[in-house]
């Protein structure tokens, strides 16, 4: 189990179509606003509606 997790932590070789540096076109601060809003929707509006509909959940007979 020990080579297992050892093997699973330690970083394999970066894929050769990764790249470190500035990006080739800059982002407009639109797009990264809208990048945000879908990432932070993605997370808070499934939370909203579990907790909107909690009181269902807890009514089940």
């Amino acid at each position: 189990a020990r080579s297992l997790l050892r093997s699973a932590a330690r970083p394999g070789p970066a894929p050769r179509g990764l790249r470190w540096g500035p990006a080739e076109s800059p982002v407009s601060t639109a797009d990264t606003a809208l990048g945000l809003l879908a990432v932070f929707a993605s997370f808070f509006v499934p939370a909203g509606w579990v907790l909107g509909h909690i009181q269902h959940y807890r009514k089940r007979d």
